[in-house]
């Protein structure tokens, strides 16, 4: 997968949440891809991003732990 293509998907996926994707997106997105494998770069053990945790920490803090979601701000 492309980073383009999966920072389309992810871009699709935090606007159907009322997310945003950070002004650092990029740079998580290629990390995520290209150290990571596609999992969380967080934690890999948390499985394929987005994982299963970031809804809680956006709720909690604003934004998930690696910083790629935000909370929308109205």
């Amino acid at each position: 997968m492309t980073t383009e293509h999966f920072k389309h998907i992810l871009e699709l996926y935090a606007k159907s949440k009322g997310y945003e994707l950070s002004p650092f997106a990029d740079k998580i997105i290629n990390r995520t891809l290209d150290v990571c494998e596609g999992k969380c770069p967080c934690d890999m053990s948390r499985g394929f991003c987005p994982c299963g945790e970031h809804q809680k920490e956006i709720e909690e803090m604003g934004h998930c732990h690696c910083n790629l979601f935000l909370k929308k701000k109205d």
